[in-house]
């Protein structure tokens, strides 16, 4: 899965054969076929452990909330990081979904659905922040589409070695996104003239 996600992230769902699979991992094609029946079969699979992956890691920031500004901020900070520490699995977990949706259709709905768990979480957040006077904004399912939009669109413009890291960038989006998009009615430290973001 590792050898596939890789070249399936440089060089395109079409552009990687099986044979190429196997013989970046130094087994012969057929042997491969026991793992996978077919290429969109690994595809699949990359895309699935992929998700999982990553909620696993950041649900469990969202149980026992007591701060709900700090917790969507750190939420979104390691939302960030992780995505740019699995970005081979992110690209081709999103950009390659497409040809499930055309050859395997039941399929993306899986990984939509794990998904979407993701986004009703970050939406239980926001709204439980609003309810409790938190958070200066009155539709939580809108504040977390557009976040979601934001924080899963650095990787698409983020290169090392420019003026920002991206811890930096990281914690900027998570400023930028709790308090300007849902407008959180404290600054923490992410927001402070103390930051070294700010």
């Amino acid at each position: 899965m590792a050898a596939g996600t890789e070249l399936f992230a440089r060089h395109g769902f079409h552009g990687v054969g099986m044979r190429a699979i196997a013989d970046a991992v130094g087994i012969r094609g057929s042997s491969l076929y026991h793992h996978f029946p077919s290429k969109l079969d690994l595809l699949y699979a990359i895309a699935v452990e992929s998700t999982k992956d990553f909620i696993d890691a950041q649900l469990p920031r969202v149980v026992g909330v007591t701060d709900h500004t700090e917790a969507l901020r750190d939420l979104l900070y390691a939302h960030v990081i992780y995505f740019h520490k699995h970005r081979l699995e992110e690209v081709v977990g999103l950009r390659e979904l497409q040809e499930l949706r055309v050859n395997a259709p039941e399929r993306p709905a899986d990984v939509q659905a794990i998904r979407r768990a993701y986004q009703e979480a970050v939406e239980r957040l926001i709204a439980d922040g609003i309810e409790e006077g938190t958070f200066d904004y009155d539709d939580p399912h809108l504040a977390a589409l557009a976040i979601l939009g934001l924080v899963n669109s650095v990787n698409d413009w983020f290169r090392p070695n420019r003026s920002l890291s991206i811890e930096q960038v990281a914690r900027k989006y998570a400023y930028l996104s709790v308090d300007r998009i849902v407008g959180a009615r404290h600054v923490g430290t992410y927001g402070s003239s103390s930051s070294t973001i700010a």
